[in-house]
């Protein structure tokens, strides 16, 4: 029998809760061609089904290196959001507060970070353990990866779910020098079993079963992604905390 909190939370407070529940996820981190679960290197030839009618999008508040608050929601859900204009729960950064950039920390070239970081969160099953991670990323080329993924599944639904390995490519920075890395899905083959309710939530299990994708699946800015290679960007990967 489940016992209901005898105090009802805000929804300032609903959000603190789910970015606390958050850190129990267990994450796919990419950074610098490396591909990692728990620090620990991904072997090339591990499969993946990609799960992007779940796919969410956050504003993430770091301090430090550390996530302070993360607020998140599912696109296909976020009727007050938008993937475009970086709107989150109907909050879009002006809204966030600390702006004033005196006080913002130091990047790794010296220059001042924004603390609020803007990125999507794309749930995943390893095809043979089952076991459920999230690849969280705020790069260029990493939300140019997932929402290529995104476009591909609302085109392709009747195909089922992706299943992909995971690679890595890089593009000339002209604003950094030298070249940056960025992550690159290799579609294998589709999936068709329903998907488990996981989103940006969970830790890292096999999670419960849902309707599967359905028609809700909206495009995460997908139009707005161009070709990365050559292309002078700010965004470096390295400098993302997930």
């Amino acid at each position: 029998m489940h016992t209901l909190p005898t105090k009802l939370k805000t929804a300032d407070e609903r959000l603190e809760a789910l970015a606390r529940s958050a850190s129990n996820v267990t994450l796919l981190k990419y950074n610098s061609g490396n591909w990692t679960i728990s620090d620990n290197p991904v072997p090339t030839d591990t499969r993946f089904v990609l799960y992007p009618d779940q796919v969410a999008h956050s504003w993430t508040h770091f301090e430090a290196g550390k996530v302070v608050t993360d607020i998140t929601a599912v696109v296909a859900d976020d009727e007050n959001g938008s993937s475009e204009l970086r709107i989150v729960n109907g909050k879009d950064r002006k809204d966030l507060g600390i702006d004033d950039e005196s006080k913002w920390e130091l990047d790794s070239t010296g220059k001042r970070r924004d603390p609020w970081v803007y990125g999507f969160a794309l749930p995943m099953m390893n095809l043979e353990t089952r076991a459920v991670v999230v690849f969280k990323i705020a790069s260029v080329g990493g939300m140019g990866a997932i929402a290529g993924q995104v476009l591909s599944f609302t085109q392709n639904k009747h195909l089922g779910y992706p299943v992909v390995t995971l690679s890595t490519g890089s593009y000339r920075n002209k604003k950094h020098g030298g070249f940056t890395s960025f992550p690159v899905f290799v579609n294998v083959g589709f999936d068709k079993p329903p998907a488990p309710e996981i989103a940006s939530g969970g830790n890292g299990g096999d999670g419960g079963n849902s309707g599967g994708g359905g028609d809700g699946a909206r495009v995460v800015g997908a139009s707005k992604v161009a070709v990365l290679r050559d292309r002078e960007v700010d965004a470096m990967d390295d400098d993302i905390p997930f």
